[in-house]
């Protein structure tokens, strides 16, 4: 029996090794597709970026309903469609109030770009150091965010962190302590 135990043992193993190393492709009907398979096809460009880029488009001649329609094209996830529906709007002549409200919910970052482009296009004055200026103010606003969202985390840490420390501390470091002093104590 202990023969034949042993090569069975090495061939689970090495099929255990086999399916950590290459995980299968296939999946079952009606499973969830993998976090990674759900991802936008590319990384999410801040708002202090997107209005430099409006930014240049507008040095470069571009009217700001065409920026904003080709930052729109260059992205092929929800936020490009969002802008090059916002852009195409802008193009037909509907005021800049208008054409953002049948953009529908936005996220966080096309929220700050459009608000960084309100006064550049309610003022009828596209004027491209404005908009450097808006940018430096919209990644000040995500770096505020940002800390704000690490403070707040640091502070929601403390309980589970205290938890799982304390009694380790405990254990290791007053529990042998006492045992220590206990024989002398009573003995």
């Amino acid at each position: 029996m202990n023969a034949l135990a042993a090569p069975v043992a090495g061939l689970l193993l090495l099929a255990a090794v086999a399916l950590a190393v290459f995980p299968s492709r296939a999946r079952l009907p009606g499973t969830p597709r993998p976090a990674a398979a759900r991802r936008p096809s590319g990384p999410q460009v801040s708002a202090g970026v997107l209005v430099e880029l409006t930014a240049a488009m507008l040095d470069a001649g571009l009217p700001l309903g065409e920026a904003v329609a080709v930052l729109g094209g260059s992205r092929k996830d929800p936020t490009g469609a969002a802008l090059e529906g916002v852009g195409s709007r802008l193009r037909l002549g509907l005021p800049w109030h208008t054409a953002w409200a049948s953009a529908g919910k936005l996220p966080t970052h096309l929220v700050d770009y459009r608000e960084a482009l309100t006064f550049t296009a309610t003022s009828g004055a596209p004027s491209a150091r404005s908009l450097r200026a808006q940018a430096a103010q919209v990644r000040r606003a995500a770096y505020r965010r940002a800390e704000r969202a690490a403070e707040s985390l640091s502070v929601q840490l403390v309980l589970p962190l205290g938890l799982c420390s304390l009694p380790a501390f405990v254990c290791w470091g007053v529990l042998p302590v006492v045992m220590g002093l206990v024989p002398e104590v009573f003995g």
